[in-house]
């Protein structure tokens, strides 16, 4: 992706109508590459373009062992931005349904940030979702739920008290990595003991595959969701 991150950022917001000046906003940091770059360039354009934004950085402490917990509060000080560790207790909830321990934890870490969003009064949260993260989703819906969806630039819950949105939707991981390296941040690295084996692990190399035989397929396949030829489906 060509065009400089910050007037990359710029057109997304304004396009999908993401953020106002002057809103707070938490965002969700999990310590990997897409929360780390999502929280510095939101930084970095609130300052630039002096938007006003107040920006919460919060990252949810799932309860697995040996999890960074200091480094990543570290981090948060040191990016001066106001932060927030929330704790939870995913093993004992994947122990407890015996579900997708990827779906309960991401339902977990979700129900955290809509409890914090309530009380703190804020009604957007914001999450690193970029161009990739939409196209494996669309593809794990499709081959394991049947169904044609992916992400939303925003997303609404609870009758619009919260909403989701996703700065990072036009991004693909090379610019997300890019951006990283520009600003010498590196990334914190999560002990998460069901990071390899899940389903999303496996689209993902799936697709990566396919994006190092033939890049313009990481596009082609965004661009597609959005291009859908009705008459040519049953």
């Amino acid at each position: 992706m060509s065009r400089h991150p910050l007037k990359l950022l710029h057109s997304t917001i304004r396009r999908h109508r993401l953020l106002e000046p002057g809103e707070p906003v938490i965002v969700a940091v999990s310590g990997g590459a897409d929360s780390l770059c999502l929280l510095r360039i939101l930084l970095d354009y609130n300052q630039r373009q002096h938007q006003g934004w107040r920006l919460l950085a919060v990252h949810v402490v799932p309860g697995f062992p040996g999890w960074p917990t200091a480094r990543i509060e570290r981090l948060f000080q040191r990016l001066g931005v106001e932060h927030e560790m929330v704790r939870a207790d995913v093993p004992e909830r994947i122990q407890h349904f015996g579900e997708n321990p990827c779906y309960v934890c991401s339902r977990e870490r979700r129900k955290q940030l809509f409890e914090l969003a309530r009380a703190r009064g804020i009604r957007k949260i914001a999450l690193a979702h970029h161009l990739e993260d939409v196209n494996e989703t669309y593809l794990l819906n499709l081959l394991y739920s049947a169904s044609a969806r992916t992400f939303m630039p925003r997303q609404e819950f609870f009758q619009g008290k919260v909403e989701f949105i996703r700065p990072l939707y036009e991004f693909d991981k090379p610019a997300v990595m890019k951006y990283l390296r520009s600003q010498g941040l590196k990334v914190v690295r999560t002990p998460c003991p069901y990071s390899v084996n899940g389903r999303r692990e496996e689209v993902r190399r799936f697709l990566n595959r396919l994006y190092q035989r033939y890049p313009r397929i990481r596009q082609n396949l965004f661009t597609g969701i959005r291009n859908i030829k009705a008459d040519y489906l049953p």
